[in-house]
């Protein structure tokens, strides 16, 4: 946060972000999150430049949930976004914390397939633009997804075996 003038009041800008996508996903948000200095999952970092190419800027990313440690990473042009977009952008990046790829995405854009679950339509927060809005389909998809999962009932999904993984901070490994 040292690019900022004001480290200490980002910080707290970043936490009311944070905090406002959260509550967006409401009951559907399938974990709980923390702040920690000790062991944590993943961390809030800043680039001190724009991700940017002729398809636009990248304003954020994150990561698929697993045992590791990672980045959820901010670009600068984040900021120049209207407070709206700064939310949405974090509801979008929480949803892939919460393991959601893209709309759009296919099986050779990562080393994970994506697979489609629930209905799978392009108003979708995990997709960009003018059509990436949280819906009330995004929600119940997830909160079915998870409650499938964890009850045993879903172990796959189109031939693609679901893992369940454990955070870093349950696994009781030293820092």
């Amino acid at each position: 946060m040292r690019y900022f003038q004001n480290p200490e009041a980002a910080k707290d800008a970043i936490r009311q972000l944070w905090g406002e996508a959260l509550l967006a996903w409401g009951d559907a948000a399938p974990v709980k999150f923390k702040e920690t200095d000790d062991a944590w999952d993943f961390e809030v970092a800043m680039r001190p430049s724009d991700n940017c190419s002729i398809n636009g800027c990248t304003l954020a990313r994150a990561f698929f949930p697993d045992a590791g440690r990672h980045d959820l990473v901010m670009y600068p042009k984040m900021f120049t976004q209207s407070r709206e977009e700064q939310i949405d952008t974090f509801i979008h990046e929480i949803g892939h914390v919460f393991g959601l790829g893209h709309f759009f995405a296919t099986a050779s854009e990562t080393a994970w397939p994506s697979v489609i679950f629930g209905k799978h339509k392009p108003f979708s927060i995990m997709n960009y633009g003018d059509q990436s809005e949280l819906t009330d389909a995004d929600k119940s998809d997830l909160k079915l997804l998870y409650a499938r999962v964890w009850s045993g009932a879903l172990t796959e999904i189109n031939g693609t075996r679901i893992v369940k993984v454990r955070p870093f901070h349950e696994l009781g490994l030293p820092n």
